[in-house]
């Protein structure tokens, strides 16, 4: 049940509170989209604007999308693990295929999340014996 509504939510005041519940929500699965339907949040518009000025919420706001794509991927489980015989197979590799799609792009690539730094790993002849 929405909170009952916070003063200045809608004019774009920025709240910690306010972005940490966005950012919870977020980390639950939910769009930034559905959040900003509810009245008590602030309108997308703003939540972009503080993205672009304020950097604490930048850094709180990625790492919720981050674990968005960790939410999904347990979603992912969840579908395949329940999936009987008398299931409408179809439907459920779209369900799980629309959540790979958006968790793939949440989670920013390793190369740019570790400011560059990637492992390679090498299969040598030696190791092929193993």
């Amino acid at each position: 049940m929405p909170e009952p509504a916070t003063p200045g939510a809608r004019r774009g005041a920025y709240s910690r509170r306010l972005a940490e519940e966005i950012c919870t929500r977020l980390a639950d699965g939910h769009s930034l989209r559905a959040i900003c339907n509810d009245p008590v949040m602030p309108h997308r518009a703003t939540v972009f604007r503080w993205l672009r000025d304020n950097a604490g919420f930048r850094a709180l706001y990625a790492t919720a999308r981050e674990a968005a794509a960790d939410t999904l991927a347990e979603e992912i489980i969840t579908i395949a693990d329940r999936a009987t015989g008398r299931d409408d197979v179809p439907a459920i590799k779209l369900r799980m295929e629309a959540r790979m799609w958006v968790a793939t792009r949440l989670r920013p690539p390793a190369d740019r999340r570790e400011g560059g730094n990637t492992i390679a790993i090498t299969i040598t002849t030696d190791d092929a014996e193993l």
